[in-house]
């Protein structure tokens, strides 16, 4: 089976950073199960090759722009729900 990442078409045309699009998109797929997403920073960095420092400063951007909603942020067991307004148009 392929894996592949789907984002919303609305926010293709939208303001939002291309790597931080990509990175809702994983979020997204991961959450598919469980309702949220609950990787590290690592496993997002090695996902879109770059460094946990952009997956920290791209999570930080879905937060304050209201895309993502982050529980336990400092704890392992962090959770990442994506918000209901990013998958409706």
């Amino acid at each position: 089976m392929d894996n592949f990442v789907m984002v919303p078409t609305h926010l293709i045309n939208s303001k939002i950073p291309r790597s931080a699009m990509l990175l809702l998109g994983i979020l997204n797929s991961n959450a598919r199960q469980l309702g949220y997403a609950y990787g590290t920073n690592k496993y997002y960095a090695k996902q879109l090759g770059c460094s946990t420092r952009t997956i920290t400063n791209l999570l930080k951007y879905l937060a304050d722009n209201n895309y993502i909603t982050i529980i336990n942020g400092n704890s392992f067991k962090r959770r990442i729900y994506i918000r209901n307004k990013v998958l409706i148009t």
